[in-house]
C-alpha cells in the first residue's frame, strides 16, 4: 500500500468552496420561489452554482491528496464528474422548488442530491492516472453515500424552512447554518470516500498519454480561487436581481394604486404604457390606448392644442397643459398633465414620463369664484352712480352753504360745513378706491401702452403732490434718470401709481421728515423709487402690504385713512404693464417703494404722447392739504353755477 497525506490549506479551501456554493444555491432557491418569469433559468442557475461548488470542493480535495507518485487526471472524466454534479443538483432543485415540499418529497430530493455528490466523487476518482491502482472498501463506500444523503436531507430540511412565505426571525443565521451543513455533508462524503480508497504500487516508468492534467498544489489554488470568484459573481447577480425586482414590484404597485393617470412614451409621443387608472377612467382598452389612440379620449376642442404642446415639448424639455378627458360615461372632466423627458448619455430625449391629475373640482371652484367676482364687479359698477350721486349732492349743497347762498354763516356753522365737506370727500375717495379695485380685479381696465418719458411724467406728478408736501412741512427731493429715459407704460396709470406711492409717503411721514423721488436705469428696466423717513413697516405686515384691505399702520388720531386698496391697485396696474412694485422697509428708519417698468424702444420725440392731456389721478388730495382758492373769481358766478349743477343732479 502507498501512504497518503493531505494538504491542510487545500482541505480548508475545499470546505469553504462547498459552503459558498451551498449558500449561493440557497439564495437562488429563494429567488426561484418568488420568480414569476424565467423560472427554469433560475433553476438552471441554482443547479449550476451548487454543482460548481460541489465539484470544486471535490477536485480541490483530490488535489489536496499527497501521494509519493505523480498523479494526473483525465480531463474528460473530470468534466463528466462536474456534469454529474450539475445534473443531480438540477433534479433536486426541480423537486425541491415545488409549491409544497412534503417529507417524502424532501427525501427524494436528498437521495438525488446525495447520489449527485457520490456520482461526482467516484467519477472524478475514476479519472485519476498514476503508476499504481486504486482499491475501494465497499463498506466505507456505502458509508460515504449514506453521509451524502443524510447530510443533504438535513441541509435541505433546514433550507425548506427558509423558503416558507414571510420572513422568519434569524433567517440569515439559518441560511448560513444550512450552507455550512451542506458544505460539511459534501466534504464529509468526499473525505469518507477518499478513506475508502487504498492505493497500491504499479509498474515503474508509466507516462500519461491523451488529455491529462497534472495534479498540483498550484492547480488546486487556481480552481479554488476561480470557483469562489464565480460563485461571488453569481451571489451578487442574484442579490441585484432581487433588489431590482423588489424595487420594480414596489414601483408597479405604486402605479397600480396611483389615483391619477401615469404613462410612459417614446420620444415622438407614442405611448407604450398607461397605468390601470387610465383604463378604469376612460373605459378604453390597451389596444385603443397605446400609440396615439389615447388622443381619442381628449375633448375635440382641446385635441389639436394638446398634440401641438406635445410636439413642442421636445424643444422645451417639459410640458404642462390642461385639457378635458372623456370618462367612460361619456362626460368630460378637466385634467392637468405634466411630463418630463428621459435622456441618454448624449443628452438626447429617449423617453417620456407623464402624469395627469383630475382638477375638475378646482376648475369648478375657479369658475364659481370668477362668476362671483364678476357679480361683485357688476354690482359695484351698477352701484357707482347710486353711491356717487348723493355724495356729490351732499358736497354741492355743503359748498353752496359755505358760499352763503342760503344766508350768512356764523363761525361754528362754517366749521361744521367744512367738516361735512371733508367727510364727503373722504367717503367719495374710499368709494372710488373700492370701485377702481373692482374694475382692475375684473380685468375691465383698459391700457394705452406707449413710450412715456419718465422725467416728464414724474415732474407732472410732483406738481400734484406738492401742496400736500408743503402743507405738512416735509422736505422733498427729486433725482431723475435723464430726459432720454422712457418706459413702456400707460401714462395715466403710471402717474396714478407714482401719485399713490407719494401720497402714502406724505401720509405716514411726520412733519419735518423727508421724501425722495428718483429714477434709475437698471438693465432693460427703469426703477422709480419713492423713499421716506416715516415709521417703517413691521416685518409681519411687509409680506402682506400689497394685499387688498391691508394697511401698514392705522392711527386713531389720523382722520384721513383709506381702506388699504391703494397699493393693491398699484401692484395690479404695474403687473398689467409688465412691471412690479417691491418694498424695503425697516421699523423706525423709513420705507422705499420701487416701481420697476420695462424700458421703451427708442422713438422720435415728436411721436411721444403729451402728459398734459392725461386725466388727474383717481385719488384727489383732501381740501385741508390743498392751497387756498383764488379770491379773484366772482363768488356770485360760482354760486349760480354750483346751484344749477347740483339741482340738476
Amino acid at each position: 500500500m502507498i501512504d497518503k497525506s493531505y494538504s491542510l490549506g487545500l482541505v480548508i479551501l475545499s470546505v469553504v468552496v462547498a459552503t459558498i456554493g451551498a449558500y449561493v444555491a440557497v439564495e437562488i432557491a429563494q429567488r426561484v420561489r418568488t420568480a414569476e418569469r424565467r423560472r427554469l433559468v433560475w433553476i438552471g442557475g441554482g443547479a449550476l452554482a451548487m454543482g460548481l461548488g460541489i465539484w470544486s470542493m471535490h477536485f480541490v480535495g483530490m488535489l489536496a491528496l499527497h501521494l509519493p507518485v505523480p498523479v494526473w487526471y483525465d480531463a474528460l472524466l473530470t468534466f463528466a464528474s462536474a456534469g454529474a454534479a450539475v445534473v443531480g443538483c438540477a433534479i433536486a432543485f426541480i423537486i425541491f422548488n415545488r409549491g409544497t415540499v412534503r417529507g417524502w418529497l424532501l427525501g427524494v430530493a436528498s437521495v438525488f442530491m446525495g447520489a449527485a455528490i457520490a456520482g461526482m466523487h467516484y467519477t472524478g476518482m475514476a479519472g485519476m492516472r498514476m503508476t499504481g491502482h486504486v482499491i475501494y472498501d465497499p463498506v466505507i463506500v456505502a458509508a460515504s453515500i449514506g453521509v451524502a444523503i443524510i447530510g443533504s436531507f438535513a441541509a435541505l430540511a433546514l433550507t425548506r424552512n427558509l423558503l416558507q412565505p414571510g420572513s422568519e426571525p434569524g433567517a440569515p443565521y439559518k441560511k448560513t447554518a444550512a450552507s455550512l451543513l451542506m458544505g460539511l455533508a459534501v466534504a464529509g462524503m468526499h473525505y469518507t470516500g477518499m478513506a475508502a480508497a487504498q492505493f497500491t504500487g504499479g509498474p515503474a516508468g508509466w507516462r500519461p498519454t491523451g488529455y491529462f492534467v497534472f495534479g498540483s498544489y498550484e492547480l488546486g489554488l487556481i480552481v479554488a480561487i476561480s470557483s469562489v470568484a464565480l460563485l461571488a459573481i453569481a451571489l451578487l447577480a442574484t442579490r441585484f436581481v432581487r433588489w431590482t425586482n423588489t424595487t420594480s414590484s414596489r414601483f408597479e404597485n405604486l402605479l397600480d394604486l396611483a389615483p391619477q393617470v401615469v404613462w410612459f412614451g417614446r420620444p415622438d409621443g407614442h405611448i407604450t404604457y398607461s397605468n390601470p387608472y387610465w383604463y378604469e377612467y376612460t373605459g378604453l382598452s390597451e389596444r385603443e390606448t397605446l400609440g396615439y389612440g389615447w388622443t381619442t379620449a381628449i375633448h375635440p376642442d382641446d385635441r389639436e392644442r394638446v398634440v401641438a404642446n406635445l410636439q413642442s415639448a421636445v424643444e422645451e424639455g417639459r410640458y404642462e397643459f390642461e385639457f378635458r378627458l372623456r370618462r367612460k360615461d361619456e362626460s368630460y372632466c378637466w385634467f392637468l398633465a405634466r411630463g418630463r423627458p428621459g435622456r441618454d448619455d448624449s443628452g438626447k430625449v429617449d423617453a417620456w414620463v407623464g402624469i395627469a391629475v383630475d382638477i375638475e373640482e378646482r376648475k369648478t371652484a375657479e369658475q364659481e369664484a370668477w362668476a362671483a367676482s364678476q357679480a361683485k364687479s357688476e354690482f359695484l359698477a351698477s352701484m357707482s352712480h347710486e353711491l356717487r350721486t348723493p355724495l356729490n349732492a351732499i358736497g354741492g349743497y355743503a359748498e353752496l352753504l359755505a358760499m352763503g347762498i342760503r344766508g350768512p354763516l356764523n363761525a361754528d356753522q362754517a366749521q361744521d360745513i367744512a367738516r361735512i365737506r371733508r367727510s364727503q370727500q373722504h367717503l367719495l375717495t374710499l368709494i372710488n378706491d373700492v370701485l377702481n379695485f373692482a374694475k382692475v380685479d375684473a380685468g375691465q381696465t383698459e391700457y394705452r401702452m406707449t413710450a412715456v418719458p419718465v422725467d416728464e411724467a414724474l415732474r407732472d406728478t410732483e406738481s400734484m403732490i406738492a401742496p400736500q408736501v408743503l402743507a405738512k412741512g416735509l422736505h422733498y427731493s427729486y433725482k431723475g434718470a435723464g430726459k432720454s429715459a422712457s418706459v413702456l407704460a400707460d401714462p395715466e396709470k403710471l402717474q396714478q401709481i407714482v401719485l399713490n406711492l407719494l401720497g402714502n409717503a406724505v401720509k405716514f411721514t411726520e412733519p419735518g421728515g423727508s421724501i425722495t423721488l428718483s429714477s434709475e436705469l437698471v438693465g432693460n428696466c427703469i426703477e422709480i423709487r419713492v423713499a421716506d423717513t416715516g415709521p417703517g413697516i413691521s416685518p409681519e405686515k411687509l409680506d402682506r402690504i400689497f394685499d387688498p384691505f391691508v394697511q401698514a399702520e392705522r392711527r386713531l388720531n389720523q382722520p384721513v385713512q383709506g381702506v388699504g386698496l391703494g397699493l393693491a391697485i398699484s401692484q395690479d396696474l404695474a403687473q398689467a404693464m409688465g412691471g412690479k412694485i417691491t418694498v424695503e422697509s425697516e421699523v423706525g428708519e423709513g420705507s422705499t417703494f420701487t416701481l420697476e417698468l420695462p424700458r421703451a424702444p427708442r422713438m422720435d420725440p415728436a411721436d411721444r404722447p403729451s402728459l398734459e392731456s392725461a386725466d388727474r389721478p383717481l385719488v384727489e388730495p383732501a381740501d385741508s392739504q390743498l392751497p387756498e382758492r383764488s379770491q379773484s373769481q366772482s363768488s356770485e358766478a360760482r354760486s349760480d353755477e354750483k346751484e344749477r349743477e347740483y339741482h340738476e343732479a
